[in-house]
């Protein structure tokens, strides 16, 4: 597990947390949101909030972290957020063909180019189409040349996917476009071919103001 420095072709950069294990992607994404919304930067000093969020998530759920024998259930997740972050989260169970619009919705659409210093960002379940499910956060909804894209930071492989949204269809997902990155450290995994799912019957997870 560690963090990653990821760029997008639209000038910004996205702090994204590789998970720790194969069924960690839940907390890694808990992880982001926290750090994320209350601007935190990796290090020493944001340490023991890294450690609190673990000591949580235990209390949540009301066992042990076991990251490789367990997932991680979108109630737990919540009341994690609920407790480090402003705001009220809660799991939506969102109809597939409205799961873009609720995106941009949420998270709010920034045109251009450049750094975006404030964040509103939101975890996404992805049902991938060959079976399984997996946690991913958006931060960012960009627009330009008239089309609007989401950035996936996503903890399998700790990298970003700018991926299209539109208000008037289905979120799909393809893990295996991604954008450029460099590794100077730490440790992730790799996506198969045809890592391609959608938002569908795990829903969001997100806060309102």
């Amino acid at each position: 597990m560690a963090w990653f420095s990821r760029f997008t072709r639209f000038g910004d950069m996205h702090l994204v947390y590789g998970q720790e294990a194969k069924m960690s992607c839940g907390i890694a994404s808990i992880m982001m949101c926290v750090f994320k919304i209350n601007k935190l930067k990796p290090g020493a000093t944001a340490v023991h909030v890294e450690a609190d969020i673990y000591k949580k998530y235990e209390k949540a759920s009301g066992a042990a972290y076991q990251p490789n024998k367990r997932g991680t259930h979108p109630t737990h997740i919540i009341t994690v957020l609920n407790q480090l972050t402003s705001g009220t989260w809660a799991w939506h169970k969102v109809p597939a063909a409205d799961a873009g619009k609720r995106i941009i919705d949420v998270v709010g659409v920034t045109g251009g180019v450049g750094p975006i210093l404030t964040v509103n960002p939101m975890i996404v379940g992805i049902d991938w189409d060959k079976g399984g499910a997996h946690w991913a956060v958006i931060d960012t909804v960009r627009e330009f040349a008239g089309s609007k894209y989401a950035t996936v930071c996503d903890p399998w492989d700790a990298n970003v996917h700018v991926t299209p949204a539109s208000a008037g269809s289905a979120f799909t997902y393809d893990a295996n476009q991604a954008g450029f990155s460099v590794d100077f450290g730490g440790t992730h995994y790799d996506y198969k071919p045809g890592a391609r799912g959608k938002v569908d019957t795990w829903g969001m997870i997100y806060r309102t103001k």
